[in-house]
């Protein structure tokens, strides 16, 4: 039969109880059913961990169920969908003028309930389902509190949880800690999932990325620029944490002393005497008059050269510094093993 106008407004999942049929017959005989329909799910390239994870609110999965129903009654569909065991969305938004981006997002629970709905041996799922053609008064409202508690058959048992399809065709994993077979029925709280997590963790992601992106700025941005003169000067640009971010010199010489000393993202104090040990180590130092060290910018604190200091007094370098147009005297430096000090 070929049916040409494709309404997803049709047919609607209702709350109403389903009626269950009780007792081992009946339990064995939904049992078969469920492990059948597993199957032919596999065949479909549909895992039930997916229907599980990936959940519709109550508009859409109405709107996958009038999918699945149109391509049942659609030979053409029929034909395609249980040839290819596929979805074939651009026949189908053809059809259904839907948009091709929604039927690949629902994809798996169209082709679920068109499982379900197109094969005479699933009649126990098929009654458990609670579907009815939808009245002019029927509104559909999604569900915004989470319910507690929800049923449904049980369809895969996992340890300590199952995986239920219930009667308004949902996948759901509820907590359980008894024996439960596929095809009998379960009733508890829902599992937590990472789905359900989604948007918490999205928005921790999205405070984490600009408190990441803030440091990363902060980290970047110059406060205080230190120029060691050298005979070629060695200017480094220093960030608020003390570290250097970046250094230059306008000489080959003062290029080469850079390539060797690596002191990026060093502390400063470390930086400015790697700088003076190359500096002495290649001649590039008057000893005879004071290697002038300007700070422009904010001021490093004081005592913040506790290295510097030890290098400089080790080996009897004549060091001025200019903290942003303030003497920064060095404390005197007395050798450790001398276990002395000085006031």
């Amino acid at each position: 039969m070929e049916n040409k106008n494709f309404n997803k407004n049709k047919y609607i999942f209702t709350s109403m109880p389903s009626m269950v049929i009780v007792g081992d017959v009946a339990e064995k005989s939904r049992s078969k059913q469920i492990n059948l329909f597993l199957s032919e799910l596999h065949l479909y390239n549909v895992i039930v961990k997916d229907l599980v994870d990936f959940k519709l609110n109550e508009n859409e999965r109405n709107v996958a169920l009038n999918v699945a129903y149109y391509m049942s009654e659609d030979e053409e569909l029929s034909r395609l969908v249980n040839n290819k065991k596929a979805l074939p969305i651009s026949k189908l938004a053809k059809k259904t003028r839907m948009k091709s981006i929604f039927l690949e997002r629902w994809r798996d629970y169209i082709l679920a309930y068109y499982i379900i709905l197109n094969n005479p041996n699933y009649k126990a799922i098929q009654d458990y389902f609670r579907i009815k053609l939808k009245e002019p008064n029927d509104v559909i409202k999604n569900e915004g509190r989470k319910k507690e508690n929800h049923k449904g058959i049980v369809i895969k048992s996992l340890k300590n949880s199952v995986y239920i399809l219930t009667s308004k065709g949902e996948f759901i994993k509820l907590k359980n800690n008894s024996e439960v077979k596929a095809g009998e029925i379960a009733e508890g709280k829902q599992k937590k999932g990472i789905s359900d997590y989604k948007i918490p963790i999205a928005i921790t992601i999205f405070i984490l990325f600009f408190i990441g992106c803030g440091i990363f700025i902060k980290y970047n941005r110059t406060e205080s620029i230190v120029v060691v003169e050298t005979t070629s000067n060695i200017k480094m640009h220093v960030n608020s944490f003390d570290k250097v971010i970046y250094i230059y010199s306008p000489t080959d010489k003062g290029k080469l002393m850079i390539s060797n000393i690596n002191v990026l993202n060093k502390d400063v104090d470390d930086a400015v005497t790697e700088v003076l040990k190359y500096a002495i180590d290649n001649e590039m130092l008057d000893l005879t008059k004071k290697t002038l060290v300007t700070i422009t910018g904010k001021p490093l604190k004081y005592g913040k050269f506790s290295e510097t200091n030890k290098f400089i007094s080790e080996n009897k370098i004549p060091v001025l510094i200019n903290n942003s147009g303030n003497q920064h005297k060095l404390p005197t430096y007395i050798p450790e093993n001398k276990g002395e000090t000085k006031s």
